[in-house]
């Protein structure tokens, strides 16, 4: 029998409610599921209770309230002895939150540390922060991204000397802002930079590039990029290894000594290298995005351990 008014709502009805909400807040599969417990379901010609009826509306409502999706019925909640009426838009509201399962209200999130590598000796060609970011169990891990979680990325650098190097690296640092690794795809809030389409339910367990920015002018050859892989495929993976890589790929200038039509110089002829290195304090900052709120939806934030430091 249809869900309508004036007929008994169905186990078979309520059943499905549930099922369809629990996806989205309970364990679900794949880009869906927060790991809240989950709504129970009901038996066959069982009346269905106000607890129950009420257990379904609050579990649907906590999913909105974590989105920030707006609902028409949730709040039609019953006393013990009422009757239970036919909510209108009750397919509808389940709709919205399932369309807007991978947003997440800002004022439900917090921003928490993740791991910093720092170098203040001078470099040249490449260095990289190599690090692990480790979740409890594959669950957790989706549960982490599927509620709005993200890994996050910055570089700066600072002091050293006045050089047109350091300038560049300084800017193109600066401009790219930050990096943001979601459920399904990269983004930054800067400028000058690529970010892939490639988030956590993308990641295989081989590197792929999620984000690159270059420099400029002479210096288009430097670049800042981000590489990730997991440990095992979507689904079974509990740990992340990014690859920071900071390059400098920019040739130093070169050329011949000559007097300049001034006579001979020292070294006639004898060729010349001019400097190319970076220097001051490099620094890649690692922080997380994750769902906080302990009324709603609440995950750990995961683990992380660096392999390679900025420095070495």
């Amino acid at each position: 029998m249809a869900y309508q008014q004036g007929d008994t709502i169905q186990a078979s009805d309520y059943n499905t409610f549930a099922g369809n909400v629990n996806t989205i807040i309970g364990t679900g599969s794949n880009d869906s599921g927060y790991g809240l417990s989950e709504i129970a379901t009901i038996n066959a010609g069982d009346t269905i209770t106000a607890a129950q009826w009420n257990s379904l509306l609050s579990g649907l409502q906590k999913a909105a309230n974590h989105q920030g999706t707006t609902l028409t019925n949730a709040s039609n909640t019953v006393s013990q002895g009422g009757n239970i009426l036919p909510l209108s838009n009750l397919e509808a509201d389940i709709t919205l939150i399932t369309n807007n399962k991978l947003t997440a209200d800002a004022s439900n999130m917090a921003t928490d540390t993740g791991v910093t590598s720092t170098r203040t000796t001078s470099w040249t060609a490449t260095v990289q922060h190599v690090f692990t970011v480790t979740f409890a169990n594959a669950n957790a891990a989706r549960f982490f991204f599927n509620s709005g979680g993200e890994i996050r990325f910055a570089g700066s650098r600072s002091g050293g000397s006045s050089t047109d190097q350091n300038t560049d690296w300084t800017n193109l640092l600066s401009n790219a802002g930050t990096v943001k690794f979601a459920e399904g795809a990269t983004t930054y809030t800067g400028s000058g930079g690529t970010a892939a389409a490639v988030g956590f339910d993308d990641l295989t367990t081989s590197n792929q590039q999620i984000f690159t920015a270059t420099g400029s002018g002479s210096y288009s050859a430097n670049d800042w990029t981000i590489e990730a892989k997991a440990d095992a495929a979507y689904g079974s993976a509990t740990v992340i290894t990014f690859y920071v890589y900071f390059k400098d790929d920019h040739a130093a200038q070169t050329g011949n000594y000559t007097g300049g039509g001034l006579g001979n110089a020292p070294n006639e002829g004898a060729g010349w290298t001019g400097a190319d290195s970076v220097d001051g304090t490099l620094t890649s900052t690692i922080t997380t995005l994750r769902a906080d709120n302990a009324s709603i939806v609440q995950v750990a934030n995961p683990t992380f351990n660096t392999t390679t430091e900025v420095s070495a």
